[in-house]
């Protein structure tokens, strides 16, 4: 049976124990991840001649330290006090016992020719409790087990914010509406023809991106949101429910980019050739580097040379550039240009007037008001230590009320969250109801705004399809 680590490989102290120096040390299984954890008694002089070595417990892969009794040798009660044995069960000490395990199960991965990137990426699968498989290959080079390291430890947050997601103390108040369908579709006006182009609203759970998975397999970044279709049904998405309304007029749509004007001097492009060099981005070392501006600065003239030696003193004192401008009127050529800054989140704003014709239609509306307000309010969670995100929207011009296609000639929208909803029960400027006291008018206006910025690839790369996209 293969192991990891013995006596005097990788001893450690346990402060928290008052004993008379006596050391610890692990031993772990390289198949199974078992730790076995022994004291050592220092033999004549500290050396290995007349030492002892007791086991006290052992411990498996993702369980608690178990005490070992041993009739012949003694065993954890005979080789620990009372107080050393509860100290040695503390969170803390355990803790420290396993990081120890972890640290054994490396360096016999390194003994064994393994290198130190891999040795480690081993011994985290050997004594990770939910991995099943073996660990990765020993011979694989260290820039793939860098990359596979990156990618489980994506794995590994992505698992620690899925399990505090569905944990108990984050589940969702009891008198949250949730699940497929709870909220319902409905529908202004109820007699709508059905062949006509309409507004569809579609409502979602909001569900967050995993960490990793980002474009062109590198693992960086988010992974991608996939939009839902307007007839919703090849989607992993819990669909709460919908709204369909007609398309008012001021339907637009707006993309944009920030872009910033930066500076940068002469002086400040050396000093960046300089810091390029020191990390080993450049050409040559730092020192050549800075030789180099040294001699850009002895060709010019004395006056250059003191007028640089101004600027610097200038930026000790924090008044860099004051002292050249104020004596001479000049300053350092800025360089100036508009660089791209970052992207920008599209908004879009659509105000619907409802005027019901009777009273089931009445109806309809006041559960279209209620869908919005409810479905973009925040959530909050059992516990009350949460407040969970709002439900998010999925908008669709649909063309020729089919419910199945978007309108190729507007532009379509990503998935958007509710900013802003209001209500206006007064929109003919006087108070009027219906005889059951339903108002004879409603007017919505709603705010929105993409989660995620518009990028070019979202386009696709063809020039043969005519729709307009996002």
């Amino acid at each position: 049976m293969a192991t990891y680590g013995g006596a005097g490989k990788n001893d450690f102290k346990i402060p928290e124990l008052k004993n008379d120096g006596a050391q610890f040390w692990t031993k772990v299984d390289a198949t199974t991840g078992k730790t076995t954890v022994y004291r050592r008694y220092p033999g004549i002089f500290g050396s290995a001649v007349g030492e002892n070595n007791v086991e006290i417990g052992t411990i498996e892969k993702g369980e608690d330290f178990v005490p070992t009794n041993n009739a012949l040798l003694g065993g954890f009660d005979d080789n620990l006090t009372k107080d050393e044995r509860k100290a040695f069960l503390s969170d803390a000490v355990q803790k420290k016992v396993k990081q120890k395990a972890l640290e054994t199960a490396i360096k016999g991965n390194e003994e064994n020719g393994v290198g130190p990137i891999n040795a480690r990426l081993r011994a985290n699968q050997l004594m990770d409790p939910d991995r099943t498989e073996a660990p990765s290959d020993p011979n694989q080079s260290e820039e793939d087990a860098a990359a596979q390291a990156s990618e489980e430890g994506v794995d590994e947050a992505n698992d620690a914010y899925t399990s505090l997601k569905n944990s108990d103390v984050a589940k969702a108040n009891a008198n949250t509406k949730k699940g497929a369908g709870s909220f319902g579709d409905f529908s202004y006006p109820l007699d709508r023809n059905q062949s006509q182009d309409f507004m569809k609203f579609t409502l979602l759970e909001y569900k967050p991106k995993k960490i990793g998975s980002g474009s062109g397999g590198t693992g960086f970044g988010f992974a991608a949101r996939k939009r839902v279709g307007p007839n919703d049904t090849k989607t992993d998405r819990t669909i709460l429910g919908s709204c369909s309304l007609p398309i008012p007029g001021g339907i637009k749509d707006e993309n944009g980019a920030e872009w910033a004007p930066q500076t940068m001097n002469a002086l400040e492009i050396e000093g960046l050739n300089i810091a390029n060099a020191a990390l080993g981005g450049g050409s040559g070392d730092a020192g050549s580097e800075a030789d180099a501006l040294l001699g850009k600065i002895e060709t010019n003239n004395e006056d250059l040379k003191r007028a640089v030696r101004g600027i610097a003193a200038g930026k000790a004192v924090g008044v860099e550039g004051q002292a050249l401008t104020r004596t001479t009127g000049m300053i350092f050529n800025p360089n100036l240009e508009l660089l791209f800054d970052k992207p920008t989140l599209r908004g879009f704003s659509f105000s619907f007037d409802l005027v019901p014709r009777s009273k089931k239609e009445a109806e309809e509306c006041v559960k279209i008001i209620r869908f919005f307000k409810q479905g973009m309010s925040p959530i909050r969670s059992a516990s009350n230590l949460f407040l969970l995100s709002p439900n998010v929207f999925q908008i669709h011009y649909v063309l020729n009320g089919n419910g199945f296609k978007d309108h190729p000639y507007i532009g379509k929208m990503k998935e958007c969250a509710m900013t802003n909803f209001a209500v206006d029960y007064t929109p003919q400027q006087n108070y009027s109801t219906l005889a059951d006291g339903f108002m004879t008018a409603y007017k919505i206006r709603m705010d929105l705004k993409e989660l995620e910025p518009v990028f070019n690839d979202d386009y696709g790369t063809s020039n043969t399809i005519v729709e307009i996209g996002f």
